[in-house]
């Protein structure tokens, strides 16, 4: 058995033939958008990347300025200890004195109070005149 064939009538093929012209329009319109699209959104990509590096700048900028300002606040802290290191050295060796007076000075008035003549008892070692 054979089958029969339909003519296809006349203005079937002028349609299809503006169906194909209408959809390759279009596709070439909907392209174009969506390129458009993709090339705006790389844009602003773009765009955000190099905010975010000045941003990145902008924040390795701050953290050298707080290394530097840790450096020196380091470097005072170092500077006070050292100071402070020297002047309990120095109050430390004057209250050694100041003691070392205050019993020559009672050493003295006991030589004194026991009516004892000169030359006074010896200075003591160390003391200084």
């Amino acid at each position: 058995m054979t089958e029969a064939v339909l003519p296809m009538p006349d203005w079937v093929a002028p349609v299809l033939a503006l169906v194909g012209v209408a959809l390759t329009a279009g596709g070439g319109v909907l392209g174009a958008l969506i390129t458009a699209k993709v090339q705006g959104r790389a844009t602003e990509v773009a765009a955000s990347q190099a905010e975010k590096s000045n941003e990145q700048k902008m924040i390795d900028q701050l953290q050298e300025e707080l290394a530097g300002y840790r450096q020196r606040s380091d470097d005072r802290m170092t500077a006070q200890d050292v100071r402070m290191t020297a002047l309990e050295s120095d109050n430390k060796e004057l209250r050694a004195q100041r003691d070392t007076y205050r019993d020559y000075a009672h050493v003295l008035r006991s030589h004194i109070y026991d009516q004892l003549p000169p030359p006074p008892p010896p200075w003591p070692d160390g003391a200084p005149r």
